[in-house]
């Protein structure tokens, strides 16, 4: 054969072959790129749009970037509640929190090195189940069991570290069912059951000047404040049992339903523009997560369908989400097995921007030696750090941001 030809012929197929890849990678991105399908839902109790969260890079999935965060131990528990404080006399970051067993209130600073922890408080409250902080930390409700009885006490603290008792302790009163804080930490908001449902009141901070805001015919609620002018009032959840969120007036105490759907677990952010809500249709299927946007009134899924009792919003941020959640499968009914405390799969934390519907993984499980399911989270008012206790033995960790 001819050299030239044999030449020729050679460059063609080599011409072809790149024409090729250039012409199957082309009609990938296009397919890829693709406008978002709209669909239907019954979430909320009707036809409302569905819309995929955005045509972004990843498109409504979970990119795995574990470098963002590192994780510490800041103490052995058992913990039952913390926050972040910010110290300026030193400047510094401290992490406070009170031992569940016996109500011990430590600072523990988390920027520098070698620093033991002091103690605030060492007023003794045993068997500490829930803590509220206000006022940068200088305040807490806490929430403890005496004797069968559900009370919940008000502590004033002092400003630094001390050993003393608290400045003032005020009582609330006894078998609160749920009960948060103003955004202003100024204000609580609780709710006593009734024989006919559940009365919801509002009072000073330290449970001063009550005031009955309203009534609900539900006895089995949860209360939030997320913003100032705003209450939210939802149903307990249970996989395949129907829900309801409620906006509430914070002044007025007038009741507007917001959303009803199987199973329902929602969490509202701080400007209530946006609200996270999961639902469970019966106890076989997968629960789904959404992200509803408050002006507009669409949902648009959320990647892995983070259970939002797990998760707690930005506060720089207002529409990231923080959300601590198994990358491994997990059964149906998650929301009923994580009630009863027989989730045993370690959580992984991820950053969920609610615009767009994906997730950026920030830790994984057994980094830093925390390798359990997260029973609380929290982040610092600077966004730099959170923390997180651990199911079981209920220690407390932190993730740099």
């Amino acid at each position: 054969m001819n050299k030239n030809i044999f030449y020729y012929i050679c460059v063609g197929v080599v011409f072809l072959f790149i024409a090729g890849i250039l012409t199957f990678f082309f009609f990938r991105s296009t397919s890829q790129q693709s406008g978002p399908s709209v669909t239907n839902f019954f979430g909320v109790g009707g036809n409302v749009s569905v819309t995929p969260a955005g045509n972004d890079t990843g498109g409504n999935g979970v990119i795995p970037n574990s470098s963002q965060g590192k994780v510490f131990k800041i103490a052995n528990g058992p913990v039952a509640g913390a926050t972040f404080v910010e110290t300026f006399s030193p400047t510094t970051t401290l992490a406070r929190y009170v031992m569940a067993d016996n109500g011990h209130i430590l600072d523990q600073a988390i920027d520098v090195p070698g620093a033991a922890s002091k103690p605030v408080s060492n007023t003794t409250i045993p068997s500490v189940v829930d803590a509220l902080w206000g006022n940068a930390g200088t305040t807490t409700i806490l929430q403890y069991m005496d004797s069968g009885t559900l009370k919940s006490v008000y502590l004033a603290l002092a400003t630094t570290s001390s050993t003393g008792a608290p400045l003032r302790v005020q009582f609330l009163p006894n078998n609160i069912s749920s009960l948060a804080l103003s955004p202003d930490a100024r204000s609580v908001v609780y709710m006593l059951t009734t024989n006919a449902g559940s009365d919801g009141y509002t009072a000073n901070i330290d449970g001063t000047n009550p005031r009955k805001l309203f009534s609900s015919p539900l006895s089995q609620v949860l209360i939030s404040w997320p913003a100032t002018s705003t209450l939210m009032l939802q149903s307990k959840s249970a996989a395949g049992v129907p829900g309801a969120a409620f906006v509430i007036d914070a002044k007025l105490g007038t009741q507007t339903p917001l959303l009803f759907a199987n199973g329902l677990v929602a969490l509202a952010n701080s400007v209530f523009s946006k609200v996270v809500y999961q639902t469970a249709q019966d106890t076989d299927n997968t629960a789904t997560t959404y992200s509803h946007d408050i002006a507009t009134g669409k949902d648009a899924p959320l990647a892995n369908d983070p259970l939002p009792e797990k998760c707690v919003w930005s506060p720089t941020i207002r529409t990231d989400l923080y959300c601590a959640l198994p990358i491994d499968y997990v059964t149906g009914g998650y929301v009923d097995l994580w009630h009863k405390g027989l989730v045993q799969t370690a959580d992984s934390i991820v950053l969920f921007k609610t615009n767009i519907g994906d997730g950026i993984v920030l830790t994984l499980p057994g980094e830093g030696g925390a390798n359990a399911p997260i029973e609380q989270l929290g982040v610092s008012q600077d966004g730099k750090y959170l923390w997180f206790i651990t199911r079981g033995d209920q220690s407390l960790w932190g993730v740099r941001l």
